[in-house]
């Protein structure tokens, strides 16, 4: 520990990024024991696809709304009273599922943990890469992105043995508790300032999504974070209602969610070495590619073991993605202005969040399920080729 400005203790940059790490693990797990199975959930009460779809797609609305502003507050504030709050909110929404069930109050439920889980995306982040130098900050995205995997193995594992054994319920009520220990870390990062640059005003910080969009490479770092948010939405909302349409239990749903997760961790060992070798835009294409081949297949596959390879595909696309993309927008942008920028980045995928669900949930009442994947591929595979047209510059810094 540091004296800070004030007389305060400060945690080391090393200890911040492990208490900030541990956060992720546990918040994460919270949120796949509990969100994958909202959706079966909901179809075991009589919902159809096209319903799971509008309740995914509404909840994102309130998120779209806030997510600047919980930017612009992490630059104001620091990143604690954020972290804080979202831990709070998510807890309220955990709550809410096991307490209540019909439509109208999962709608919420789902609303609060979307906007608790944009408030602990951006803060987190921006604590990273504050403890970050330059020469660190891949590696430090690297080891934040196993963290938050980690939890994502774990969680729906847990998810999985809780619904078979006792019901959605059980697993709504795990994630509320998850929020203690959660909440108790936060108290520990609200002594550690995120920067010693001048903070921007809550109030001014429209004023900056200009700026921010015309720096170099933030536009292409936009647009992926965008197209894997689509592909996110699949995998989270309508692949475990066509794991159920096909057969497989909740338990065993879980351990195929869980595997995105696994494959997420493994693939990140290799992120320096393929971006040595592809570049980072190389990299972000392979992985645009490895999508829109896993949602391809996906809907001629029934059995089990096939299944899980798909899911290793989803998440190796994943684990290249998310630090990439965190880190390059970091470059992108001044420390000061880091806390607005990651929560554009969230605004865009929010905006994602709720178009693509419905894209999606059309496409399944239309022609059933399986054509939200096809879908799925043709937009990663053509988001692929956009790629490759939109990003001269990327993962150099600017000069201005």
């Amino acid at each position: 520990m540091m004296a800070a400005p004030g007389g305060r203790a400060r945690v080391e940059p090393r200890m911040l990024l492990r208490l900030n790490n541990l956060l992720q693990f546990l918040t994460n797990g919270a949120w796949y024991i509990g969100t994958p199975f909202i959706p079966l959930y909901l179809v075991s009460h009589g919902a159809s696809v096209g319903t799971v779809g509008l309740v995914a797609g509404l909840s994102g609305i309130a998120p779209l709304a806030v997510a600047l502003h919980l930017g612009g507050l992490v630059d104001e504030r620091g990143p604690a009273i954020v972290l804080a709050g979202s831990v709070v909110l998510f807890g309220l929404g955990g709550a809410m599922l096991a307490v209540f069930h019909g439509i109208p109050q999962v709608t919420t439920a789902y609303t609060l943990l979307a906007i608790a889980n944009i408030g602990l995306a951006v803060a987190s982040q921006a604590v990273v890469a504050s403890a970050s130098t330059d020469a660190t900050r891949i590696r430090n995205y690297g080891y934040y992105a196993v963290s938050y995997s980690a939890g994502a193995v774990v969680g729906p594992v847990i998810g999985g043995l809780l619904a078979a054994r006792f019901g959605y319920a059980a697993n709504f009520f795990a994630m509320t508790l998850l929020m203690l220990p959660s909440l108790a870390i936060t108290f520990v990062l609200r002594v550690s300032p995120v920067s010693t640059h001048g903070m921007v005003a809550f109030s001014a910080v429209h004023t900056l999504v200009g700026p921010i969009l015309s720096a170099r490479g933030v536009g292409t770092v936009l647009f992926v974070s965008g197209i894997m948010m689509c592909a996110q939405t699949l995998q989270s909302t309508f692949y475990p209602v066509y794991l159920l349409k096909i057969g497989l239990s909740a338990t065993l749903i879980g351990v195929a969610i869980a595997a995105i997760s696994v494959a997420s961790m493994a693939v990140r060992m290799l992120l320096a070495r393929a971006v040595a070798w592809l570049g980072h835009t190389g990299a972000l294409i392979g992985a645009m590619l490895l999508s829109a081949v896993a949602f391809a297949i996906t809907p001629v596959l029934r059995q089990f073991w096939g299944l899980l390879g798909v899911s290793a595909l989803m998440g190796a696309s994943l684990g290249f993605t998310q630090p990439l993309s965190m880190s390059l927008l970091a470059e992108a942008v001044a420390q000061q202005f880091w806390g607005a920028a990651f929560g554009i980045r969230q605004s865009v995928q929010r905006a994602v969040g709720i178009i693509s669900p419905f894209a999606f949930g059309a496409a399944s009442t239309a022609r059933g399920v399986e054509s939200a994947f096809y879908l799925g591929a043709l937009v990663l595979g053509g988001a692929a080729g956009i790629m490759a047209k939109i990003s001269d510059g990327l993962g150099r810094r600017p000069g201005a």
